[in-house]
């Protein structure tokens, strides 16, 4: 093609494109060259071993993993995103040898047992992989731009500033209420920062209408509509990380299969450019699905004082994923819950995660991270603890990254880092609302297949039972509330603020006390502890609400019974009738804490708070 055709406006970019014995430049009249190789200029933000900010490219980083602790990014939802484009490469890379093309890597335990014996990731094949691939790696290939779409073109002035990449900046509706930046101020991207936030795009995009491309039969009026969400955000994203980036990939590292990922499953910057025309497809397998490309992109680079920069860029609609029926199969970095011929909307009980128009096939969809939720109240979602109570049968895959990580048969004691990531979509999912971000510590004792292991069940009742405890001292003010003449508004209020108050007292402890749990022989030991320390805290924040209580609650108001309800009498509620009630309804939820009353609990875990040196 005409290199200068990929740059169709001579006003705003005046560039041509030379050929010096390998990938294509461009090069302004200036001749200042504008071209940046993720294979080897750095791109990547990260922090060595000892604390170092640095920036490397792929090949860099793959080869020196091992010294490098994690990935540093702009925005936390960039970390799944980069960390599933290495894995994608690193599949991929294992898979040359001799400078011949080998189906991906590693397809059989034994080989990620020696790659991991290894200690780090082998430099040949990585080198070898990426020299082949090195003009596809191009961020400005006029030809064949990674990740975009070469020549992308709309009707009209459609560019956009490079905001729309960027869920922080304002853009269109999109507007964060403490954004500096605006329409009217375009951000300059780097192309280091523009390669990080395309990917984003892909795996994050709000839904919505789209630029329509030239060339895209699907665009009515310079439109198109109906787009979804970008892949990664349609889940609640769950990153199994290590003490370095080498154990993170390798911990992420899938043994593969011709079921996940068949001959025809490739990374889109092995397939043709794309074009302006989409499909609604299923993903070929893993390496497909990593990289979805969902929107038809383009970016226009520009030369500037401070170098080569991005201000604008056009995007219109790409593929969108059809209603796949084997998501669970290919998708390892999502929990799921239970549907049983539910809608795309449902709400999954007790784990409060919606599907989002993303179906992983007959019975599941994903679980979604709710906003001002811990990682930890969701933790049954996340070992897969969801069965039916009459055949006993689980009902929820485990996540397929925490499944490999317990087939691998690591110390039991060894404690893992899982790392969430979400987005919560405004009206039609058209603006970001929030974004979601939490880290949870997981003994490798807990992924343990169910019914060969206990401390997953004592962890997950002591979730549930938490929960109890939660709700029952909600119940208490709410009850606080009514007989202090609130209405239903203020008791709902008040339930909500006394347990939310409980789980931020108990957030650090439960973090703390999960880790510890590697010894099955000390399983009751830990539910007693647990025990404990929620009736402790439940019982603290109780003696405070009591305790503020205005002198009107004292007054015996009769409440109306509950709809059907056998005893239709009125019910007499005061300030005394409610302590004890509400006393007796934790020690329910809590039979291991030892305390039935006001001060018993407590006691009781004060005492054992000593005995243990204040430790759980």
């Amino acid at each position: 093609m005409d290199a200068t055709a990929a740059f169709e406006n001579p006003v705003r970019a005046s560039f041509t494109a030379v050929r010096r014995g390998g990938p294509i430049k461009i090069e302004t009249r200036s001749g200042t060259a504008i071209a940046f190789n993720l294979a080897g200029d750095p791109w990547l933000p990260y922090l060595s071993v000892s604390g170092q900010p640095h920036e490397g490219s792929i090949r860099h980083v793959l080869t020196a993993a091992h010294e490098i602790r994690d990935l540093s990014v702009d925005s936390p939802t960039q970390y799944p995103v980069l960390i599933r484009f290495l894995l994608a490469v690193l599949h991929r890379a294992l898979g040359m040898r001799n400078g011949i093309q080998h189906p991906a890597q590693p397809r059989s335990k034994g080989s990620w047992i020696d790659l991991y014996r290894r200690g780090s990731f082998p430099p040949e094949p990585i080198a070898a992989y990426l020299d082949h691939w090195a003009t596809r790696l191009d961020l400005f290939d006029p030809a064949a731009p990674f990740g975009q779409t070469p020549g992308l073109n709309a009707r009209g002035d459609a560019r956009k500033p490079t905001n729309l990449l960027i869920p922080h900046a304002a853009s269109g509706n999109n507007a964060p209420i403490f954004s500096a930046a605006r329409d009217r101020r375009p951000v300059a991207l780097t192309p280091a920062e523009a390669a990080r936030w395309l990917l984003h795009l892909h795996a994050w995009d709000t839904a919505g209408i789209k630029t329509g491309a030239v060339g895209d039969p699907a665009a009515k009026q310079g439109k198109t509509t109906g787009n979804r969400t970008g892949h990664l955000g349609s889940l609640g994203v769950l990153i199994p990380t290590g003490t370095t980036l080498w154990e993170t990939l390798m911990f992420n590292l899938r043994v593969l299969n011709d079921d996940i990922c068949p001959d025809d499953d490739l990374p889109f910057w092995e397939r043709p450019p794309s074009t302006p025309e989409w499909t609604t497809a299923h993903p070929a397998g893993v390496l497909t699905l990593y990289g979805w490309q969902s929107r038809r992109v383009r970016l226009f680079p520009e030369a500037s004082q401070s170098g080569v920069v991005v201000r604008e860029v056009l995007v219109c609609a790409g593929d969108r994923i059809a209603d796949p029926t084997g998501l669970t199969r290919l998708e390892p970095h999502s929990a799921w819950y239970p549907v049983d011929g539910g809608s795309p909307g449902t709400r999954g009980k007790d784990d409060g995660a919606a599907g989002s128009g993303v179906d992983s096939g007959p019975g599941h969809r994903p679980i979604r991270h709710r906003p001002g939720q811990q990682l930890w109240r969701g933790l049954g979602g996340i070992l897969g603890r969801r069965f039916d109570k009459e055949s006993g049968i689980a009902k929820s895959p485990v996540p397929a990254a925490l499944h490999h990580i317990n087939s691998l048969r690591l110390p039991q004691e060894r404690v893992l880092q899982i790392r969430a990531f979400g987005i919560t979509y405004g009206i039609q999912s058209a603006v970001i609302d929030e974004t979601y971000t939490d880290t949870l510590p997981l003994p490798v004792a807990l992924l343990r297949p169910e019914g060969q292991g206990v401390l997953d069940s004592v962890a997950v009742d002591s979730v549930r039972d938490s929960d109890t405890a939660a709700w029952t001292l909600g119940r208490l003010a709410a009850d606080i509330a009514y007989c202090s003449g609130g209405d239903d508004e203020a008791q709902k209020a008040q339930h909500r603020r006394a347990q939310d108050r409980l789980y931020a007292v108990l957030d650090q402890p439960f973090r703390e006390w999960v880790a510890g749990l590697v010894d099955e022989e000390r399983a009751e030991e830990y539910r007693v502890a647990w025990h404990r320390r929620v009736h402790k805290e439940a019982s603290r924040i109780a003696g405070s609400l009591l305790a503020d209580a205005p002198p009107t609650a004292l007054r015996t108001r009769m409440r109306a019974p509950k709809p059907g309800a056998k005893d239709k009498r009125p019910i007499p509620v005061n300030l005394p009738l409610i302590h004890g009630e509400f006393y007796r309804s934790l020690a329910r939820a809590l039979p291991q804490a030892g305390g039935t009353d006001p001060t018993s609990g407590a006691e009781a875990a004060d005492q054992q708070d000593d005995a243990n040196g204040g430790a759980l």
